[in-house]
Protein backbone atom coordinates (compact mmCIF):
# COMPACT_ATOMS: atom_id res chain seq x y z
CA UNK A 1 0.00 0.00 0.00
CA UNK A 2 1.05 3.41 -0.95
CA UNK A 3 2.08 6.33 1.46
CA UNK A 4 -1.32 7.94 0.37
CA UNK A 5 -3.86 5.37 0.81
CA UNK A 6 -2.30 4.80 4.31
CA UNK A 7 -2.54 8.60 4.75
CA UNK A 8 -5.84 10.10 3.43
CA UNK A 9 -7.94 8.48 5.88
CA UNK A 10 -6.47 10.30 8.69
CA UNK A 11 -6.59 13.76 6.70
CA UNK A 12 -7.93 17.16 8.50
CA UNK A 13 -10.58 19.37 6.64
CA UNK A 14 -8.11 21.65 5.20
CA UNK A 15 -5.82 18.20 3.77
CA UNK A 16 -9.16 16.69 2.74
CA UNK A 17 -9.91 19.81 0.36
CA UNK A 18 -6.48 20.25 -0.70
CA UNK A 19 -6.71 16.43 -1.97
CA UNK A 20 -9.84 17.32 -3.79
CA UNK A 21 -8.36 19.97 -5.42
CA UNK A 22 -4.84 18.06 -6.44
CA UNK A 23 -7.05 14.94 -7.77
CA UNK A 24 -9.39 17.80 -9.82
CA UNK A 25 -6.36 19.65 -11.10
CA UNK A 26 -4.19 16.60 -12.15
CA UNK A 27 -7.28 15.33 -14.66
CA UNK A 28 -7.71 18.57 -15.59
CA UNK A 29 -3.89 19.42 -16.76
CA UNK A 30 -3.84 15.56 -18.13
CA UNK A 31 -6.73 16.11 -20.44
CA UNK A 32 -5.47 19.32 -21.82
CA UNK A 33 -1.85 17.97 -22.67
CA UNK A 34 -1.66 15.88 -25.86
CA UNK A 35 1.30 13.77 -23.92
CA UNK A 36 -0.42 13.35 -20.31
CA UNK A 37 2.66 11.73 -19.12
CA UNK A 38 4.30 15.40 -19.36
CA UNK A 39 2.42 16.79 -16.23
CA UNK A 40 4.79 16.81 -13.00
CA UNK A 41 3.63 17.08 -9.84
CA UNK A 42 4.58 20.34 -9.38
CA UNK A 43 2.57 21.84 -12.64
CA UNK A 44 -0.51 19.86 -10.58
CA UNK A 45 0.00 21.32 -7.46
CA UNK A 46 0.71 24.73 -8.02
CA UNK A 47 -2.25 25.19 -10.49
CA UNK A 48 -4.08 23.66 -7.35
CA UNK A 49 -2.76 26.36 -5.16
CA UNK A 50 -1.32 23.88 -2.96
CA UNK A 51 1.97 24.33 -1.18
CA UNK A 52 4.78 22.04 -1.99
CA UNK A 53 4.75 20.97 1.74
CA UNK A 54 1.04 20.27 1.94
CA UNK A 55 0.92 18.69 -1.56
CA UNK A 56 3.43 16.41 -0.41
CA UNK A 57 2.18 15.35 2.71
CA UNK A 58 -0.27 13.83 0.66
CA UNK A 59 0.74 12.12 -2.06
CA UNK A 60 4.69 11.05 -2.49
CA UNK A 61 4.53 12.29 -6.33
CA UNK A 62 2.46 12.30 -9.64
CA UNK A 63 2.46 8.34 -9.63
CA UNK A 64 1.28 8.38 -5.98
CA UNK A 65 -1.76 11.09 -7.19
CA UNK A 66 -2.08 8.96 -10.20
CA UNK A 67 -2.62 5.76 -8.02
CA UNK A 68 -5.40 8.11 -6.03
CA UNK A 69 -7.35 8.29 -9.18
CA UNK A 70 -7.51 5.07 -10.53
CA UNK A 71 -8.34 3.72 -7.45
CA UNK A 72 -10.74 5.92 -6.54
CA UNK A 73 -12.68 5.60 -9.86
CA UNK A 74 -13.03 1.74 -9.19
CA UNK A 75 -14.37 2.10 -5.61
CA UNK A 76 -16.96 4.78 -7.17
CA UNK A 77 -18.04 2.37 -9.53
CA UNK A 78 -18.66 -0.33 -7.11
CA UNK A 79 -20.70 1.71 -5.38
CA UNK A 80 -22.78 2.68 -8.69
CA UNK A 81 -23.33 -0.48 -8.95
CA UNK A 82 -23.89 -2.17 -5.50
CA UNK A 83 -26.82 1.07 -5.73
CA UNK A 84 -28.16 0.04 -8.56
CA UNK A 85 -31.40 -2.24 -8.54
CA UNK A 86 -33.13 -3.53 -12.02
CA UNK A 87 -36.70 -2.13 -12.21
CA UNK A 88 -37.79 -6.23 -12.83
CA UNK A 89 -35.81 -8.59 -10.81
CA UNK A 90 -33.71 -10.51 -13.00
CA UNK A 91 -35.06 -14.12 -13.63
CA UNK A 92 -31.56 -15.70 -14.94
CA UNK A 93 -28.03 -14.97 -14.03
CA UNK A 94 -27.65 -13.84 -18.40
CA UNK A 95 -30.52 -11.17 -17.49
CA UNK A 96 -28.66 -10.21 -14.24
CA UNK A 97 -25.21 -9.76 -16.01
CA UNK A 98 -26.71 -7.79 -18.88
CA UNK A 99 -27.76 -5.00 -16.55
CA UNK A 100 -24.44 -5.41 -14.70
CA UNK A 101 -23.52 -4.59 -18.27
CA UNK A 102 -25.14 -1.48 -19.31
CA UNK A 103 -24.95 -0.51 -15.48
CA UNK A 104 -21.27 0.03 -16.13
CA UNK A 105 -21.59 1.45 -19.48
CA UNK A 106 -23.39 4.29 -17.85
CA UNK A 107 -20.81 4.92 -15.78
CA UNK A 108 -18.01 4.58 -18.20
CA UNK A 109 -19.89 7.41 -20.13
CA UNK A 110 -20.22 9.45 -16.59
CA UNK A 111 -16.78 9.36 -15.75
CA UNK A 112 -15.46 9.78 -19.52
CA UNK A 113 -12.80 12.49 -18.41
CA UNK A 114 -11.23 9.91 -16.30
CA UNK A 115 -11.11 7.51 -18.44
CA UNK A 116 -9.19 8.75 -21.37
CA UNK A 117 -6.64 9.18 -18.35
CA UNK A 118 -6.95 4.92 -17.78
CA UNK A 119 -4.34 3.72 -19.88
CA UNK A 120 -1.16 5.57 -18.29
CA UNK A 121 -3.35 4.92 -14.28
CA UNK A 122 -2.90 1.54 -15.15
CA UNK A 123 0.55 1.55 -16.18
CA UNK A 124 1.15 3.96 -13.23
CA UNK A 125 -0.49 1.59 -10.40
CA UNK A 126 -0.53 -2.16 -11.96
CA UNK A 127 -0.88 -2.80 -7.68
CA UNK A 128 -3.61 -1.23 -7.48
CA UNK A 129 -5.90 -1.55 -10.13
CA UNK A 130 -5.62 -5.15 -9.10
CA UNK A 131 -6.90 -4.66 -5.50
CA UNK A 132 -9.47 -2.62 -6.70
CA UNK A 133 -10.22 -5.51 -9.16
CA UNK A 134 -10.31 -7.37 -6.48
CA UNK A 135 -12.73 -5.51 -4.29
CA UNK A 136 -15.38 -5.51 -7.77
CA UNK A 137 -14.80 -9.29 -8.18
CA UNK A 138 -16.41 -9.00 -4.72
CA UNK A 139 -19.12 -6.29 -5.17
CA UNK A 140 -20.29 -8.35 -8.62
CA UNK A 141 -20.36 -11.39 -6.49
CA UNK A 142 -22.67 -9.63 -3.56
CA UNK A 143 -24.88 -8.62 -6.41
CA UNK A 144 -25.49 -12.19 -7.41
CA UNK A 145 -25.84 -13.29 -3.71
CA UNK A 146 -28.93 -10.77 -4.30
CA UNK A 147 -30.81 -12.64 -6.39
CA UNK A 148 -29.79 -16.00 -6.66
CA UNK A 149 -28.92 -19.02 -4.28
CA UNK A 150 -25.28 -19.28 -5.91
CA UNK A 151 -23.38 -22.97 -6.10
CA UNK A 152 -20.10 -23.20 -4.52
CA UNK A 153 -17.78 -22.33 -7.33
CA UNK A 154 -13.99 -22.66 -6.49
CA UNK A 155 -11.97 -18.56 -7.16
CA UNK A 156 -15.53 -17.27 -7.62
CA UNK A 157 -14.53 -13.38 -6.74
CA UNK A 158 -11.62 -14.00 -8.99
CA UNK A 159 -13.27 -15.15 -11.75
CA UNK A 160 -15.70 -12.13 -11.46
CA UNK A 161 -12.62 -9.65 -11.22
CA UNK A 162 -11.78 -11.02 -14.42
CA UNK A 163 -15.06 -10.49 -16.08
CA UNK A 164 -14.99 -7.12 -14.69
CA UNK A 165 -11.82 -7.17 -17.20
CA UNK A 166 -13.48 -8.07 -19.81
CA UNK A 167 -15.78 -5.55 -19.70
CA UNK A 168 -13.26 -3.03 -19.07
CA UNK A 169 -11.06 -4.07 -22.18
CA UNK A 170 -14.33 -4.17 -24.44
CA UNK A 171 -15.41 -0.65 -23.35
CA UNK A 172 -11.79 0.44 -23.72
CA UNK A 173 -11.10 -0.50 -27.25
CA UNK A 174 -14.51 1.00 -27.90
CA UNK A 175 -13.66 4.68 -26.37
CA UNK A 176 -10.44 4.30 -28.54
CA UNK A 177 -11.73 2.82 -31.68
CA UNK A 178 -15.20 4.75 -31.73
CA UNK A 179 -14.93 7.37 -29.33
CA UNK A 180 -17.85 6.51 -27.36
CA UNK A 181 -19.06 3.40 -25.61
CA UNK A 182 -21.44 2.29 -28.48
CA UNK A 183 -24.70 0.10 -28.28
CA UNK A 184 -23.02 -2.46 -30.82
CA UNK A 185 -20.18 -3.00 -28.45
CA UNK A 186 -22.54 -3.35 -24.95
CA UNK A 187 -24.34 -5.99 -27.07
CA UNK A 188 -20.84 -7.46 -28.04
CA UNK A 189 -19.91 -7.27 -23.79
CA UNK A 190 -23.36 -9.14 -22.77
CA UNK A 191 -22.45 -11.76 -25.12
CA UNK A 192 -18.83 -12.45 -23.78
CA UNK A 193 -19.77 -12.22 -20.80
CA UNK A 194 -22.92 -14.42 -20.97
CA UNK A 195 -20.12 -16.78 -22.72
CA UNK A 196 -17.53 -16.43 -19.99
CA UNK A 197 -19.96 -16.81 -17.07
CA UNK A 198 -21.82 -20.21 -18.46
CA UNK A 199 -18.08 -22.17 -18.33
CA UNK A 200 -19.42 -21.94 -14.34
CA UNK A 201 -22.39 -21.32 -14.33
CA UNK A 202 -25.44 -23.75 -14.76
CA UNK A 203 -28.22 -22.36 -16.83
CA UNK A 204 -30.49 -22.36 -14.35
CA UNK A 205 -30.10 -20.72 -10.47
CA UNK A 206 -32.62 -20.93 -7.91
CA UNK A 207 -34.50 -17.30 -7.76
CA UNK A 208 -33.57 -15.83 -3.78
CA UNK A 209 -37.68 -14.61 -2.32
CA UNK A 210 -37.87 -11.15 -2.95
CA UNK A 211 -38.03 -9.42 1.10
CA UNK A 212 -41.09 -8.31 2.20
Amino acid sequence: MVRSVKKIPKLRSRGRENRRKLLREAQRLMLQQPDASSVKFSDVFEAAGVSRGSAYRIYDGIEDLLQDIATDWVVNMAAYLRGSRPEIRPATWAELSNFLVRRGAEYWVATEGTLRLLPRLRNASPGSYRLALEAMGLCVGDIFERYFTMPEIPLWPEKLSFYIQLCDITFADSMRTEGRVSEQRIVEAETLMHTYLAFFLPVDLPKKRQAS
